[in-house]
């Protein structure tokens, strides 16, 4: 017959396990996959959005792709599969048609898609495979999708982030940067300011700052217009018609180099290639217990199945763990790391931002004859770099759905930790210490993050943490008591290493030793497992989970009323958020925050007393002062809770940061102190110069050595106090007199750091020369203006009282939390007079020309 009759050979499964067996590629499921599909089929007539958990090897996309087929044929449903990377989404593709499941590939141009195949998957034949961003698009390639299937579903946030948010860096689009910049005008705080104009940033200190919205929003259609006209023709057009007309909805961001407008929360129901989906399934080897996933999506809430119990290992093989940070120093830590580069085929790194990402593919071309890729160099297949005996690859953001088993990859990096990914995730971290839903993030990045080269149970793998913030988290026992117990175990054998291994030829044997997985290694092995198993026992859950879970109703009904300018019912989901947090007196952060929204939703409603009033409220649930603008406060408030100068209360956060890094690891602390003491007491140049870099950060200063010729021994700075160094310490004859070359060499400080680090006036530069010295030559009387002379042994004693100050306060962190610490640290600062201000006062004591010998 030359015709075909529809369905006249096709068989309609009654349920999903039917289904495995009239594709008869398989010879059968494993338990949790039939306990996921029936639980699935139990909810899936009154729910919308599902969550399905599978830790890796245990055949997500399995249970994924029989749950699109099942749906495609019995409801004749267009299925979309999402993965994060077009290479995943050819794998997938070919994964599930092996099983019998009917899909293709569409990725690419919306224009170049295969014709035949897209008409195929609008008339319900086969599955289409994409891409996050074919969802997640103003102009989506598939707008009528009716189930969307988000495989590794975390790691959709990278997209949904990029799809709601204005990104406007400088580096790119630095006319539109500074334009706007100057648009905005008065409205940015001064010392903001001066960090863009100046340069005036310290990545390790400066965080992200906020412009309120009671300062831009009576400019609101200046901004519109000003962005309607500069965007036009730039890649930033459609992301910002996505927000234009709800501007009012959204937050300004603002770092040195970027701008970014963006929403509290991504409002996908909003957006009609996501909201208009019948059901919407989370794939997920780790789902998360406290509202992730619906914080990531913008859904009130998500069902959960799980079909593994809370012992079921979460990620597969073994890892040797190690921190080069706490092994080495400076240029050995450089060269241990480069050396186990080197002597591996490829490497993994994966980093949390995009800017990361660009310094250390920079750093390995420079210092390797390795090939180095990046993400768009495996967006189509990963062959470039498994198929590479001498490679590295260096991505952002993706600790999830990143498969490389055995001889694939056998070295990873994980730089920094991935603790927030947009600027008000950072926001939140950097200014209002709202760190305990990042946790929740943090564990699950993590634990997938450390499975990216482990694929199967005799999978293994090394993995370096490095970076300074690592011990923020890592660190802390509370923190990896979350973690799953085979991570545990690692971490603790890793932490045992840190004073076994102190050379590099220790290090090379270590790594030589667990890479041929040999008899030497089998003792090691039963004590991780031994170990594991004990660890099981003692895991915890985070206390905040069920409040945060509570929360995020009412956090996305907030979004969706004041998108729609709803205002008092957006009110009153805050006070529901605020209600639940305040039940817990450590979410001082997450209080700070909401009140604040709150007086945003009264300047949109032009109620003054509203606005004021939450304003208030919101700093007064702050520890850190300087978040929120002092123009929006009247004195009795200014007076009453901003009490500290803006440079102390600078000041005293990043010493606080600065301790933080070093969570539980007491040791490490200790032997910082140890190195800073003796540095200061040597002679040698080198060594003072690093410490008293050190010795900078410990007491909250943006502290830094540079290199080169004529320039600065180091510098330290405080918002608009700087100083920078001339440290002559390799002295025989300290009854001699200062050199009048060194007096030159010095003078000149102050010139170099204006054209090199920041274009200050130099009454803000103070030049201090450090020397035992005492004396000069009234022929060189003419070379000492505005130069300050310190004696040594001056120094090491102001450091002593600083690493006592450090060691009580860090004590005072760890067991009274942060606000005790911080009141505690400015009484300290102040009675030891190692404030700010006394610093200046210490430094600007001795002018040199009080020196001269006439």
């Amino acid at each position: 017959m030359v015709f075909r009759i529809p369905g006249g050979n096709q068989l309609t499964p009654t349920d999903i396990k039917t289904l495995f067996t009239q594709l008869g590629k398989l010879e059968r499921m494993s338990y949790q996959q039939r306990d996921a599909v029936t639980a699935y089929e139990e909810i899936r007539n009154s729910k919308r959005d599902i969550a399905i958990e599978m830790p890796a090897g245990h055949g997500k996309t399995l249970v994924g792709g029989l749950i699109g087929e099942f749906n495609r044929i019995t409801k004749n449903w267009r299925v979309v599969y999402t993965c994060a990377t077009r290479q995943l989404a050819y794998q997938t593709a070919e994964l599930l048609n092996s099983y019998g499941i009917k899909s293709t590939t569409l990725v690419g141009k919306v224009s170049e898609l295969p014709q035949q195949d897209l008409g195929k998957y609008q008339r319900s034949q086969l599955i289409a495979v994409t891409t996050y961003s074919h969802i997640f698009n103003t102009r989506p390639a598939f707008p009528d999708a009716q189930l969307i299937i988000f495989d590794d579903a975390h790691a959709a946030e990278y997209a949904i982030q990029g799809f709601w948010g204005l990104q406007i860096t400088r580096s790119e689009f630095e006319n539109v940067f500074l334009n706007l910049i100057s648009e905005l005008g008065d409205v940015i705080a001064t010392h903001v300011k001066s960090k863009i104009i100046y340069g005036n940033y310290d990545p390790l200190t400066d965080g992200i700052d906020i412009i309120p919205v009671a300062l831009w929003a009576p400019r609101m259609y200046n901004i519109q217009a000003f962005l309607d006209q500069h965007t036009d023709g730039t890649k930033l057009y459609y992301p910002w018609t996505r927000i234009r007309n709800h501007l009012h909805a959204c937050q300004i961001y603002l770092s040195h180099n970027t701008i970014s407008i963006q929403p509290v929360l991504p409002p996908n129901l909003r957006h009609p290639a996501f909201a208009g989906a019948e059901e919407r399934i989370y794939m997920s080897a780790t789902i998360g217990e406290a509202g992730e996933l619906e914080r990531v999506f913008g859904v009130p809430e998500i069902h959960r199945i799980c079909p593994f119990d809370d012992s079921t290992q979460k990620v597969s093989g073994r890892r040797l763990i190690l921190f080069p940070n706490d092994h080495f120093e400076e240029e050995d830590l450089d060269k241990v790391v480069l050396d186990s580069v080197k002597n591996q085929p490829r490497t993994l790194v994966l980093t949390p931002s995009k800017r990361i990402s660009s310094s250390l593919e920079n750093y390995f071309k420079v210092n390797t004859q390795h090939t180095v890729l990046g993400a768009a160099d495996v967006e189509d297949d990963m062959s470039p770099f498994t198929g590479n005996d001498s490679a590295v690859l260096v991505l952002h953001g993706r600790y999830e759905g990143i498969d490389l088993k055995d001889e694939q990859c056998r070295f990873q990096i994980i730089y920094d930790l991935p603790t927030g990914i947009s600027m008000q995730d950072k926001f939140l971290l950097d200014r209002l210490n709202a760190t305990e839903l990042f946790e929740n993030m943090l564990l699950t990045r993590v634990t997938q993050g450390l499975g990216r080269c482990t694929r199967g149970n005799d999978d293994y793998a090394v993995v370096l943490f490095l970076g300074r913030n690592v011990g923020q988290h890592l660190y802390k026992n509370e923190f990896r008591q979350m973690l799953p117990p085979e991570i545990d175990a690692e971490l603790e054998f890793a932490f045992a290493q840190v004073d076994n291994i102190k050379t590099i030829e220790q290090w090379n044997e270590s790594v030589r030793v667990f890479l041929q997985q040999g008899e030497e290694w089998q003792d090691v092995e039963s004590w991780i497992r031994g170990t594991t198993e004990q660890k099981k026992r003692d895991r915890l859950k985070n206390p905040l989970n069920e409040l945060f879970k509570n929360a995020i109703k009412h956090e996305i009904n907030y979004l969706y009323h004041v998108w729609e300018k709803e205002w008092d019912r957006a009110h009153r989901e805050i006070d529901s958020v605020i209600q639940i947090y305040s039940k817990v007196p450590t979410l001082n952060g997450y209080r700070a925050w909401w009140n604040y929204l709150i007086a945003c939703i009264g300047v949109h409603q032009n109620n003054r007393e509203k606005e004021h009033e939450y304003h208030r409220r919101a700093i007064c649930a702050s520890t850190y002062k300087l978040w929120l603008d002092k123009r929006l406060f009247d004195e009795p408030t200014v007076k009453q809770q901003i009490q500290l100068p803006p440079p102390l209360e600078l000041q005293v956060q990043r010493i606080i940061e600065n301790l933080k890094r070093y969570g539980d690891h007491h040791r490490k602390f200790e032997n910082k102190m140890e190195q800073i003491r003796v540095g200061l007491n040597q002679k040698e140049a080198k060594l003072y110069e690093l410490s008293m870099r050190d010795w900078g950060e410990f007491l909250g200063f943006s502290s830094n050595r540079p290199n080169g010729n004529g320039v600065p021994d180091g510098y330290w700075g405080i918002l608009n106090d700087w100083f920078v160094f001339e440290m002559k310490t390799d002295i025989d004859n300290p009854d001699g007199e200062i050199p009048l070359d060194d007096l030159r060499q010095a003078q000149a400080h102050a010139s170099w750091f204006r054209h090199n680090v920041k274009n200050v006036p130099e009454d803000e530069i103070t030049t201090v020369m450090i020397c035992a010295k005492q004396r000069v030559s009234s022929h060189s009387a003419h070379a000492t203006e505005n130069l300050f002379l310190v004696h040594p042994d001056y120094i090491s004693e102001l450091f002593t009282r600083t690493e006592h100050i450090n060691r009580e306060v860090k004590n005072e962190l760890r067991y009274n939390g942060e606000e005790a610490a911080i009141n505690k640290l400015v009484t300290l600062l102040q009675n030891n007079r190692l404030d700010v201000f006394s610093i200046r006062e210490h430094f600007k004591a001795k002018p040199i020309v009080d020196c001269v010998q006439f």
